[in-house]
Formats: structure tokens, C-alpha cells, sequence
């Protein structure tokens, strides 16, 4: 007769039985284990802080890219009407940045 047995685990850890089993088998074994999760735990903290200052950072530029634009499409309208430019002209200008920014606060980001 054979006695077949199949042991399964979820997480970085195995069961403190597991654990006894390996410290018998390697020396400091559970200890090893445990420190590979903690520096795998820190790794992943680590991994999501630096993409949150990514996002943090690429919404700011966003931002300063959008103002830039906007200034620059100000300053366009009012050199085009005062060069005497139609005054379709300069609310071609001017519109075009204030169509966007309604357009990003009705339609957020998904």
C-alpha cells in the first residue's frame, strides 16, 4: 500500500509545520524564508511608491504643458487682434484651449 501526500500553500509564507520541516533540513532555514519575504515585501512597496510619484509626476507636467498651451493660445488671440485680424481669428485661438479644458472636466479620466 501507498500513501501519497500532497501539501499546497498560498503566500510568501509556508505553515509553521513547513517551516519547522526546513529549518531541520537547512540550518536557519525558516529564518532565510522569512527575510526573503520581508525584502520581497519591501521590494513591492518600494515598486508601488515609485509608480505613484510616477503618476503624481506625470499629471504635474501635464498640467504645466496645458497651462503653457493655453497662455500661448491667449497671447496668439490677442497679437491677432491686434495686428486687426478677424475676430474669428482670435476665438479660434482662445477656443481651441477652452473646448479642451471643458472637455477634460466633463470627461474624466477613466
Amino acid at each position: 500500500m501507498t500513501q501519497q501526500v500532497h501539501q499546497q500553500w498560498t503566500g510568501p509564507l509556508p505553515p509553521p509545520a513547513a517551516l519547522e520541516k526546513f529549518n531541520q533540513i537547512i540550518p536557519n532555514g525558516a529564518d532565510r524564508i522569512l527575510k526573503m519575504a520581508e525584502s520581497e515585501q519591501a521590494h513591492r512597496i518600494e515598486y508601488e511608491k515609485a509608480g505613484v510619484l510616477a503618476t503624481a509626476e506625470e499629471a504635474k507636467r501635464g498640467q504645466y504643458l496645458g497651462a503653457a498651451i493655453s497662455l500661448a493660445a491667449i497671447i496668439a488671440a490677442a497679437v491677432s487682434a491686434g495686428l486687426g485680424a478677424h475676430w474669428a481669428v482670435s476665438v479660434a485661438f482662445v477656443g481651441v484651449p477652452v473646448l479642451g479644458l471643458v472637455r477634460a472636466i466633463v470627461r474624466p479620466r477613466r
